[in-house]
């Protein structure tokens, strides 16, 4: 039986760990949460972290899956993208061997983790490979359930058999490429307001576009205006056209006829990539 083993970063979104976790607990070997020891963001802003979160982690896992890897993941003459790819390749070596090594954000929920799990274990490649799944965006919440970022099924990079990150979850060091059809639902802007300015100020990606005109956008969006909103991602406007709603709680929207609609023919093509040695990840690695 092929070894699967998660890794998750814990940071300020932690609480949606409770969302995401339970949906993959069951169908995994082993589970390493990584968390900045002095508590600080990529940006290097302070995090706290409740400690009824930390008594919730030890209650849930009644199986002993769980490891806490508490290391200095804030390099202040790093910037955001290269903190976390540095925090990344550092998780996966404390992840120990394994057959497969997923990482997930705690804001990512799989529809069918365990589809995906047991897809995983029959999985035999005969070289490095990454395993690359469908991605819908949730956008907003809204008294009456959560706006979707409609037809922008992006693709993510999520298993590997050899994991070396370039920049994120990237993985090209000379691994096949699979896209499978698994679908994952990323909470991402679906926040509280505090939480949406904390994530842009925070963010990987904050200093390739202005956030304060952004959060604006975000803040006015509601129930009576959404269907209005066309081509509104803050760095490439065309990858998000438009808004969808979809009713309800958040298990509501996993579980819902809809979100299985996303899917789409199943397609795995495959493509061998070119070597690549990354000239960020030396820079990472070096510090």
């Amino acid at each position: 039986m092929s070894i699967i083993k998660v890794g998750y970063l814990i940071s300020y979104d932690y609480e949606f760990l409770k969302i995401s976790l339970p949906r993959v607990y069951r169908f995994v070997n082993e589970i390493y949460l990584a968390v900045d020891a002095d508590r600080k963001t990529w940006a290097g802003e302070k995090v706290t972290i409740a400690d009824e979160f930390w008594t919730w982690i030890k209650e849930f896992d009644v199986e002993r899956k769980i490891t806490i890897y508490e290391d200095y993941f804030y390099v202040p003459e790093l910037g955001p993208m290269e903190c976390e790819t540095r925090e990344r390749n550092l998780l996966v070596k404390q992840m120990g061997k394994a057959d497969w090594y997923v990482q997930i954000d705690s804001d990512e929920y799989f529809v069918d983790f365990e589809s995906f799990a047991h897809r995983l274990e029959k999985y035999k490649p005969t070289g490095p490979t990454t395993i690359s799944c469908k991605v819908a965006t949730l956008f907003k919440e809204i008294p009456s359930g959560y706006l979707l970022i409609d037809e922008s099924v992006t693709i993510l990079q999520f298993a590997t058999n050899n994991p070396f990150y370039d920049m994120a979850r990237v993985n090209t060091s000379e691994n096949k490429l699979v896209q499978w059809n698994d679908l994952v639902l990323h909470q991402s802007w679906a926040r509280s307001a505090q939480e949406i300015l904390f994530k842009l100020n925070n963010w990987g990606h904050k200093n390739d576009f202005n956030t304060l005109s952004f959060y604006k956008l975000w803040d006015a969006i509601d129930e009576n205006n959404y269907d209005c909103l066309r081509n509104f991602h803050p760095l490439e406007p065309k990858v998000w056209p438009n808004l969808i709603l979809f009713p309800g709680n958040i298990t509501d929207v996993l579980d819902s006829f809809k979100m299985k609609e996303i899917k789409e023919p199943e397609a795995e093509p495959i493509k061998k990539e070119k070597p690549f040695l990354s000239r960020l990840w030396k820079k990472i690695r070096s510090r």
